[in-house]
Order: structure tokens, then C-alpha cells, then sequence
């Protein structure tokens, strides 16, 4: 380039570069042109003849008939195979991108797809999920429930142990007014009874059968070998038959189980055996019961 742009500009060099080359084509054409190589000379050879010789007639010359030229039958004409090679190698790139595209549709409908399975197999896992904590709401609804209803019940079953010991309560405070205003009477009747025998006996059996009861519902495996073992417990009844209060010991049998049998064996013989008689009742209410657990009945 910086040659180039140096010859435009001098004239001089143009010239004697043009000159150049008009000789040099003049070289070139002579080389080419001009036959260099030496020629051989020509030579004849003559020869010489005494005599002229005589001339014979020559035979006449048959003429063979020509064989009749069969016409080939044209060539077909040749079927040029590029184009058909260049149609072909279409027709195959043609296919090819075809199929490439069917393929590559094929792996997004397969990507889609599974994007669609994941998505379903998700909302099926997210509804199992919601269901397993409805599930869980209603169990703690359902226990909510349950508790309340067992404080109901135990509510109502403390209201219920309520009620019963007012009215225990209301019993023992009439029974202690009656006890009061029959005191002198029973007094007096007691007298006249065990002047005249009467009731000594009807006395003497309900004390035996309230103690019989109790003594069938003691433990006596609690109570030790020791045939003598003895306990007294001081006991007060209703006319129901069952305990006004807690029975209380006077005497212990230095067996702490043997104690605490006894003491349930009276808590489960309720509702003791009583005389109707409102008589015999009043001085069977406050007993001392004597018992001797390994003794033979």
C-alpha cells in the first residue's frame, strides 16, 4: 500500500515502469514466437535403368460390395447425476432437519409433560398435606372436646359429691337433734327393756352379723399368724346402714396392713346389716367393734 501510494504521485517511476514491461512482453513473444532448432536438408534418392521395362497389363480390380452399415441406434441420452445428487443430499438435509425438529418437539412435549407430572404429583402431595392437618385440627378439636367433657363431668360428678355430703350433712345434723330430743325417752325405754330382756338378744345378734360381715372382707394374709392378734375400731352408722363418718381405731394391732384391711374391710361391707326398729337402731349407731383377724371363727 505505501508503495502504491508513492507511485501515483511520481510520474517518472510510472514511465520507466511501463517501458519495463513492453520490453518484457517483446521478450516473452520472440521466445515463443521464433522456431530456434536447425533444420536437416532434404536428400533424393534416383535410380538408374538400362532398358525401359515393359509394362504389364494389371488384372482388373474386383470391387468387394461395401457391407451395409448398420445404424447404432442412439445413445440414450445420459441422465445428468449431479442434479440428482444435489436433490438427494436436499431431500436428506431436508429430512434430517426434519426429524431433528420432530425431536426436538418430542423432548419438549416429554419436558412439559414431566413438568406437568411434577406439578400434579406436587398439588397431590400438598392436598394430602392439608388433609393430614384437617385431620390433625379435628383430633385436637375432638380431644378439646373430650377434656371439656371430662371437666363437665368431673364438675358435675364433684357438684353431685357435693350435694351428697350436704346432705349428709343435713342428715347428721337431724339425726343429733333427734338423738337430742329422744335421749330421756330411749333412756327410759332402754331401762324398761333390759329390765324386762327384750331387746338384749335382738341387740346382741346385729352386732354379731355387722361384725361377721366386716371380718369376711378382711385380708387376713395382711394380718400376720399371730392368733391373737386384735384391733378395736369405734364406728357411726346411718339408718341407711352406711358410715356417718370415718371409722376411727382405738386399738391397733401394731400391723400397719393389718390395720389399713381392717379398715377397708369396714369402708366395703356398706351398707351394714340394721334392725328397723328405730329403737334398736339408736343404740347400735356408735359401736366398738372387736376383732381378731386370725382367729377361728
Amino acid at each position: 500500500m505505501f508503495f502504491l501510494s508513492r507511485l501515483e504521485n511520481n510520474f517518472n517511476t510510472q514511465a520507466n515502469l511501463f517501458t519495463a514491461l513492453v520490453h518484457l512482453g517483446l521478450f516473452i513473444f520472440m521466445i515463443f514466437s521464433i522456431q530456434w532448432k536447425m533444420q536437416v536438408p532434404y536428400y533424393a534418392e534416383v535410380e538408374l535403368w538400362d532398358t525401359v521395362p515393359t509394362q504389364t497389363k494389371p488384372a482388373p480390380i474386383v470391387k468387394k460390395p461395401e457391407p451395409k452399415k448398420i445404424k447404432k441406434p442412439a445413445p440414450p441420452p445420459e441422465i445428468k447425476k449431479e442434479p440428482i445428487k444435489a436433490d438427494r443430499d436436499a431431500e436428506i438435509q431436508l429430512r434430517k432437519k426434519k426429524e431433528a425438529e420432530l425431536k426436538k418437539k418430542k423432548a419438549a412435549e416429554l419436558k412439559k409433560q414431566k413438568e406437568i407430572e411434577a406439578l400434579q404429583k406436587k398439588l397431590q402431595e400438598q392436598e394430602k398435606l392439608e388433609q393430614l392437618q384437617k385431620q390433625l385440627l379435628e383430633q385436637e378439636k375432638l380431644k378439646q372436646v373430650q377434656e371439656k367433657l371430662q371437666e363437665q363431668e368431673k364438675l358435675e360428678q364433684l357438684q353431685k359429691q357435693l350435694l351428697e355430703q350436704e346432705k349428709i350433712a343435713q342428715i347428721q345434723k337431724e339425726l343429733r337433734e333427734k338423738d337430742l330430743s329422744e335421749k330421756p325417752r330411749v333412756a327410759l325405754e332402754s331401762d324398761q327393756d333390759i329390765l324386762g330382756g327384750t331387746d338384749s338378744s335382738e341387740l346382741a345378734k346385729y352386732k354379731t352379723l355387722i361384725q361377721q360381715k366386716i371380718h369376711q372382707n378382711v385380708n387376713r394374709q395382711l394380718c400376720g399368724l399371730e392368733p391373737n392378734t386384735t384391733l378395736v375400731f369405734k364406728i357411726s352408722l346411718m339408718p341407711t346402714g352406711y358410715l356417718l363418718t370415718d371409722s376411727k381405731m382405738i386399738q391397733s394391732s401394731n400391723l400397719p396392713s393389718c390395720d389399713q384391711a381392717v379398715e377397708r374391710a369396714i369402708l366395703q361391707s356398706q351398707p351394714l346389716p340394721l334392725p328397723s326398729d328405730s329403737r334398736l337402731f339408736s343404740k347400735l349407731k356408735d359401736l366398738e367393734l372387736k376383732f381378731q383377724p386370725n382367729a377361728i371363727q
